[in-house]
């Protein structure tokens, strides 16, 4: 493809030009104080991605009052707050972008946050209605009876009374205020997502019956006096964004039919531009679209506003083909493109689509381990966000590969993500190096993932990048090649990383060994085939996505775990996969353990009570242990041996990749 003439085309928002056409979206970071202020750690993540050639950052949102604050997020409710914000915009601006900060009230979500504070009774949680549940308006069955959408635990937040609104509303304005004298070129004011003004464009959490209640145009109300206040506040030359959500994706919620009404209120009110998103708190997959989701699945919501605007639009959600961005804006569908995840990935993305050097962009796989605290609450909280494929996110100045001033024989045993790092890392820093893979493909368990159906066109990229960062390195590759003992002392190499990956897991119970047991990977790659009728047994995500997988194929699955459904699964994905599960008809059996297989089905235990499922087919998907024979045999046979990855202990890509880039640094 030829040069991306409309992508990099110069902007305008309000009166604040812009070099390009690519905006950061707002993320979190983690990266504040105890008191939501900024840390130091801040500046160099969002300076990186200003010099990979953005040309606006919106930075992730801020708290506007004192009785609103909650952790995972910074403040802005004082003017003590302004020193840290100035910390951050200059280095944007001095990496050469130009910069934003959201502003946010969590309204009733503040509920969740009451039990992780030391004073909850100090935080205020106020919707537009005192509702503890959200509920449809009508009921997908002929039942008259409202259907249960979200719960929020036993809390009841407070309604907001007139005087509660009056002042949010100046909250918002002398916040903004505040992010201009800190020195940014703009604002975003955060409507979407959920959170309190959304909560109030929203039919099913907003059942008011007084100015600020009832039709498109009421419920917009507040939203228009926020705009207003801040345009008042901020002078006509400051730009406004606001970011809302084009659909919640529940029935009863936010439309885009009613958005597209809104849009112009939202105008006359004082918005510069418009930055279109998706999801509420109930369909928060839909907010960060997964690896089951396809590119740009929120473009369609941006392109419904741009017909009716007069002000710029912003499209975001799981954009990261240049060609592709650069279509939606050559279409019509949007002004700008905002990527949010692409970026963790590759800060210099939109230098290298500017040049054309398209394969060279590290792809994000869209696993959302960015953002999964559960699973990697240890990173999330003492470093910030992580990322699969990136290991220097938010460690961008002091995790730098330097030359070597003394080059090693290295020898890298296991051609998955973690050694395909490691050999690449280590040649492009000087060292002599040479990678070993026992079968006849490269990717080891990434491989087999990538021809999941789910994650085929996703997956598949970074095995991709990863062998084209070999050949670009020089690496030489000897594929069918089983290391030794003997091969590794007649090498005798300086270092050996060990990156040998693991090996599917089975179960101790009888019948395990039974021609209708079959492992998810034989499955996945063709080399097994399962019955009409099957049982999954494992629930985590391989559980799901073979589940899945199997269902769509028409088949008869139940699903059983020992433990609960999607234990450490990422919480949007696993809301996908459980309804796709559910709208598909697999039987899902939590904390229900396999005890015996028989030639027709398995027995678990469901419900303390010992249960049969029939079934032609038993497919294991339990996680695998590591292979550490190698390691075990060679950890003296050379001046540095290293282990690396899944051969330390099964964990998902992250941590394999991370460990790859420690060790080649490190050598």
């Amino acid at each position: 493809m030829g040069k991306l003439r409309k992508l990099f085309e110069p902007g305008r928002i309000g009166r604040m030009e812009l070099k390009n056409r690519v905006v950061m979206a707002p993320m979190g970071t983690g990266r504040h104080g105890p008191e939501g202020e900024l840390t130091d750690r801040l500046p160099e993540y969002y300076a990186a991605r200003a010099r990979g050639g953005v040309g606006l950052i919106i930075c992730q949102s801020s708290i506007i009052l004192w009785e609103s604050r909650a952790p995972f997020r910074p403040c802005i409710y004082d003017d003590k707050f302004i020193p840290g914000f100035k910390m951050v915009a200059d280095a944007i601006h001095e990496a050469g972008g130009k910069a934003a900060f959201q502003l946010v009230h969590h309204g009733r979500l503040l509920t969740d946050y009451q039990s992780l504070v030391s004073h909850p009774e100090d935080i205020k949680p106020i919707a537009p209605s005192a509702l503890s549940r959200l509920l449809t308006k009508e009921a997908p069955s002929q039942s008259k009876e409202e259907v249960v959408l979200w719960v929020r635990g036993n809390i009841i937040p407070r309604q907001a009374s007139v005087e509660d609104i009056r002042r949010i509303t100046q909250g918002f304005a002398e916040a903004a205020l505040r992010v201009k004298k800190a020195g940014f070129d703009a604002v975003e004011i955060h409507g979407g997502h959920g959170y309190l003004l959304s909560q109030f464009l929203s039919p099913l959490a907003n059942r008011r019956t007084d100015e600020y209640g009832g039709s498109p145009a009421n419920r917009a109300r507040f939203v228009c006096e926020v705009l207003a206040a801040t345009r008042q506040k901020v002078g006509p030359d400051f730009p406004i964004i606001l970011r809302i959500s084009g659909s919640d994706f529940l029935p009863g919620g936010i439309s885009i039919e009613e958005v597209v009404q809104q849009v112009p209120l939202f105008e006359d009110a004082g918005a510069d531009a418009l930055d279109i998103s998706a999801s509420e708190q109930g369909s928060i997959d839909w907010q960060y679209p997964s690896f089951l989701f396809p590119q740009g699945a929120l473009v369609p919501l941006a392109a419904a506003v741009k017909r009716v605007a007069k002000i710029p639009v912003i499209a975001v959600g799981k954009i990261y083909q240049p060609a592709f961005a650069e279509d939606i804006i050559k279409s019509g569908k949007a002004d700008f493109i905002a990527l949010g995840r692409a970026l963790l990935a590759d800060p210099q993305w939109p230098n290298k689509a500017r040049e054309g050097r398209f394969d060279d962009i590290r792809p994000c796989v869209y696993c959302l381990n960015c953002f999964n605290i559960t699973a990697h609450r240890s990173y999330v909280l003492a470093e910030g966000i992580s990322c699969s494929v990136n290991p220097r996110l938010q460690h961008e100045k002091l995790f730098v590969s330097h030359p070597t001033t003394s080059p090693k024989k290295v020898m890298v045993v296991g051609a998955g993500p973690a050694g395909m790092e490691a050999a690449r890392t280590l040649a492009e820093r000087g060292h002599k190096v040479e990678l070993y893979e026992q079968k006849d493909v490269l990717g080891g368990q990434w491989h087999i993932a990538s021809q999941q159906a789910q994650k085929k066109e996703d997956y598949s990229r970074l095995l991709t990048y990863l062998k084209r960062g070999l050949e670009k390195a020089g690496v030489p590759v000897k594929m069918n090649t089983t290391v030794t003992k003997e091969l590794v002392k007649n090498a005798k190499p300086d270092a050996v990383v060990v990156a040998t990956g693991a090996v599917p897991s089975t179960l101790d119970i009888p019948g395990i060994t039974g021609e209708n047991v079959v492992q998810a990977n034989d499955v996945i790659l063709g080399k097994k085939k399962a019955g009409q009728s099957v049982v999954v047994v494992g629930g985590r995500y391989l559980g799901m996505e073979i589940a899945d997988q199997l269902a769509s194929e028409g088949k008869k699955v139940s699903l059983a775990t020992r433990r609960e459904l999607g234990r450490a699964v990422e919480r949007n994905v696993y809301l996908t996969l459980r309804n796709r599960l559910v709208e598909k008809g697999v039987f899902l059996y939590p904390h229900s353990p396999a005890v015996e297989i028989k030639d027709n089905g398995l027995y678990i235990v469901f419900n303390n009570d010992l249960f049969f499922l029939p079934a032609d087919t038993i497919v294991l998907a339990i996680g695998a242990k590591p292979e550490k024979e190698l390691m075990e045999q060679i950890r003296n046979l050379a001046p540095e041996v290293y282990s690396i990855g899944d051969c330390v202990a099964p964990r998902d890509v992250m941590y394999a990749i991370r460990e790859a880039d420690e060790v080649a640094r490190k050598i």
